[in-house]
């Protein structure tokens, strides 16, 4: 069978597309990276900054699924940042980082709410597994070393009831992915609300049982019985109506 006409000059150009694509993405970036250099350099831009820009360019790559043949690759960026920011900040306990991981929270979420698709493929569902993952351990980092700063370091330095504030949050917030996951019937809303409740009992049961007493102790533990008791209520009752 003789060939297309015009069939192998398709196939060149859309090859000389691609390797155009690449080598100025690559150009580009590696530019970028060497501008970020010379101005953390000549303008003594303190290291911490470098958070804040690591979170803009991942949530850029992540938007424009840049490079498209590997869509995972900026909600992946977008994961390790969330979990590198808050390792940072757990080694340093620098004030600056937190524009970083407020920086990181932002653009996960917008990156979730502009990117993530309602799909069965299986790349768009390890797509939406990183996405979330990403934004909720950039909300778990995020969250912790803001009341660090501000309720530890800060203006309840000297108040023992602080304590709970992270764990009822984090608790909460877990409790109603996994309502509202159950409720549009996506597994990975349920699974990152599970993450968050995991992290708040974890802290209530290794932390908050050790180093709070009397009516506080007794107060937070009631308190996250009764939202999980709150959550497998409103999700039977949503079993209930589907059934």
């Amino acid at each position: 069978m003789p060939p297309r006409p015009g069939g192998s000059e398709s196939m060149n150009a859309t090859m000389s597309t691609k390797w155009d694509v690449r080598v100025l993405a690559v150009a580009g970036t590696g530019m970028l990276g060497l501008a970020g250099v010379f101005l953390w350099r000549d303008l003594q831009v303190p290291h911490e900054l470098l958070l804040a820009v690591a979170a803009v360019l991942a949530s850029a790559v992540a938007l424009a699924e840049v490079p498209r043949e590997r869509p995972l690759a900026g909600p992946l960026v977008l994961l390790l940042t969330g979990i590198g920011g808050g390792l940072w900040y757990a080694a340093t306990k620098s004030g600056l980082l937190l524009v970083g991981l407020g920086l990181t929270v932002l653009t996960s979420a917008i990156t979730v709410a502009r990117t993530w698709r309602h799909s069965e493929a299986r790349e768009d569902r390890l797509q939406a597994v990183l996405l979330w993952y990403g934004l909720t351990a950039a909300v778990i980092a995020a969250s912790w070393a803001f009341y660090f700063h501000f309720f530890t370091l800060g203006f309840a330095a000297d108040d023992i009831g602080r304590r709970l504030v992270l764990t009822l949050g984090w608790l909460a917030t877990g409790v109603g992915l996994v309502v509202y996951g159950r409720m549009r019937g996506e597994g990975v809303i349920r699974d990152a609300g599970f993450a968050f409740i995991a992290m708040a009992l974890g802290k209530a049961l290794l932390y908050d049982t050790t180093h709070l007493n009397g009516t506080l102790r007794v107060a937070g533990l009631a308190g996250a019985g009764a939202l999980m008791l709150g959550g497998a209520w409103l999700s039977s009752q949503r079993t209930a109506r589907s059934a």
